[in-house]
């Protein structure tokens, strides 16, 4: 029986401008996306950074990802780093991305704030504290000089309908499918995002 460790793909990191590297990561031969059920969802609006609450299954999935990561990591570690980095020095630098079924996670312009199929709503123009289900992205691993972790990023969020409203379009209450969700990762864009790196 296979493990998620077996299915799970780390590309060669890439190197951006400021020494901070970055890892594609697959599962499955996709790119991982996850979409929650309806949840929680604070924004830090400042640092274009979110913390949405998970199920169990989400959380769990996420620490067995982690834990797959991390031992890939270290098996490629002087291949990657041109040094070796042991599994327990691994698990003391990584930094788990879901603490108490809490994400903590990451949006930006790209991300997809709607109601509607056709609505598209500026994150300049919500509430810190939204309610509605969201599809998150692995977007990939981030490996700066002292650290490392899973970025994952808030691909769409479909905010939840007043009662009235809700109660009309309740067959409509998933995730849309977007065009750019067929493309493969484009470093450029992620590249740009990783400048000004910092951890939670």
């Amino acid at each position: 029986m296979e493990t998620i460790k077996d299915e799970t793909q780390v590309y060669d990191p890439i190197r951006t401008n400021n020494d901070v590297y970055y890892s594609k990561v697959m599962y499955k031969n996709a790119e991982i996306t996850i979409q929650t059920d309806k949840t929680n969802l604070n924004l830090n609006k400042d640092r274009n950074k979110a913390k949405i609450k998970v199920s169990d299954k989400i959380s769990n999935f996420i620490k067995s990802l982690s834990k797959a990561i991390i031992e890939i990591t270290s098996e490629k570690s002087e291949h990657f780093f041109g040094k070796v980095i042991t599994i327990e020095d691994c698990e003391t630098i990584y930094k788990e991305a879901v603490v108490d079924n809490t994400l903590h996670c990451f949006f930006d312009e790209d991300t997809y704030f709607y109601r509607s199929k056709n609505e598209k709503i500026n994150s300049e123009n919500l509430d810190t504290e939204l309610e509605g289900i969201a599809l998150l992205k692995c977007s990939a691993i981030v490996y700066t000089k002292h650290s490392f972790f899973i970025r994952w990023e808030i691909s769409q969020f479909k905010m939840k309908q007043d009662k009235k409203v809700e109660n009309t379009h309740l067959k409509e209450y998933s995730i849309k499918d977007l065009p750019e969700h067929d493309n493969p990762m484009d470093g450029d864009p992620l590249i740009k995002k990783l400048e000004e790196i910092c951890l939670f």
